[in-house]
């Protein structure tokens, strides 16, 4: 029986999901058999790239999707695709002119594909201040929720996969990942004009998300956690509707994440400013200033936690992390490695290994390559 070329997007959703699960060899295996029947899906040659390490024996498949930067009938997006795996090819193979000239030209169309523009960051992250000043009031009304949030936020790439990993092995959480859920309530609220946070609009939020979350979460298992990164621009917004929740905020070092976002392709739309290293030198001030309001607003109830001290004393920070979340002691935590919830971010084969150290190092290599980001990092 063979396959219909023309209905082979299952067998990317089969890799896609494969990969998730950390069944990287059998993900391998699914966008290699798909690249057969359509060796110019570039979308499963990115994917591949993720999930397969690179050798001189694969010079000539190389090469081959070397040649087809030549074709004039792709689309900007499939040329994404194209560069990006080529990038990872080539570090493998241990090219770093190769591999970031193809990755400065992954992210120059892709900027220019999403249309970003860090003005647009800059207004939001002003208007989210101007509604906290004054702060307004907690909730204080008794609008009965059973759930009990875990928020983990920080920039993307700086461990907040890794740490919804080690709190998600706690017999007592259910890890629900990567949320939209507050976002797609906050955004018609910032949005407005003359935004103003009342007793009502934290009533909503409260109401709104409680009863989303609600369905989805293990009736046993009410304590879960939301690890959208970007909810760290909601902090007030998460603390004025639920003054019960944990915060959780990864703090790494700034040029290990940055250098870590430049060089992932995410599906998101929203990360626009990883495409242009001025933009992210930017976009990481305005996180780094954001994050001290929220400090100032709120003393004492964000929890910080370093990536490299975790890395470096995984017991000790973990005891400390699980007494945060009020939270017994777990040895489970310490095994997160070995937990088999699917991981849908970047970081899916990172949370499948024991803790190691040294990936705050990566960029270093590539400090040559990385002058106007780390001339904008200098300020922060």
């Amino acid at each position: 029986m063979s396959l219909n070329s023309n209905y082979l997007e299952p067998l990317l959703n089969l890799g896609v999901a494969q990969q998730h699960l950390g069944l990287d060899d059998k993900a391998a295996e699914s966008f290699d058999n798909l690249l057969k029947l359509q060796p110019l899906n570039l979308k499963a040659f990115r994917n591949l790239s993720t999930v397969k390490r690179f050798t001189k024996k694969d010079s000539n498949k190389i090469k081959k999707y070397e040649s087809l930067l030549d074709n004039k009938d792709f689309s900007k997006s499939d040329l994404v695709h194209l560069y990006q795996g080529l990038s990872k090819a080539y570090e493998d193979l241990g090219d770093i002119d190769k591999q970031f000239n193809y990755l400065k030209e992954s992210n120059n169309i892709r900027k220019n594909l999403l249309n970003y523009s860090i003005e647009n960051s800059i207004n939001l992250f002003s208007k989210i201040k101007t509604i906290f000043d004054p702060i307004p009031k907690q909730y204080n009304k008794k609008i009965h929720t059973t759930i009990k949030p875990i928020f983990i936020v920080g920039m993307p790439r700086s461990g907040t996969s890794l740490v919804e990993q080690i709190i998600a092995s706690h017999k007592e959480v259910h890890g629900m990942g990567e949320l939209n859920t507050l976002s797609e309530i906050l955004a018609p609220i910032i949005s407005e004009e003359n935004s103003l946070i009342s007793d009502d609009t934290i009533n909503l939020i409260r109401q709104e998300y409680s009863t989303k979350i609600e369905a989805f979460v293990q009736q046993h298992k009410n304590v879960f956690t939301d690890k959208m990164p970007m909810n760290f621009r909601y902090i007030g917004f998460i603390l004025s509707a639920f003054p019960e929740a944990k915060i959780v905020h990864l703090k790494r070092d700034a040029r290990a994440t940055c250098w870590s976002i430049y060089k992932h392709y995410f599906d998101s739309s929203g990360i626009g400013y990883s495409c242009d290293q001025k933009d992210l030198a930017k976009y990481y001030g305005l996180y780094s200033n954001l994050m001290n309001f929220w400090h100032e607003l709120y003393p004492n109830k964000i929890y910080d936690i370093s990536y490299e001290n975790l890395t470096a004393n995984q017991e000790e920070e973990t005891r400390k992390l699980l007494k945060y979340c009020d939270l017994e002691w777990d040895e489970n935590c310490l095994s997160f490695h070995e937990n088999e919830r699917a991981v849908k971010t970047a970081s899916a084969l990172q949370v499948r290994k024991k803790m190691y150290q040294g990936s705050s190092e990566a960029w270093k290599k590539y400090e040559s390559y990385l002058e106007p980001l780390l001339k904008g990092l200098k300020s922060y």
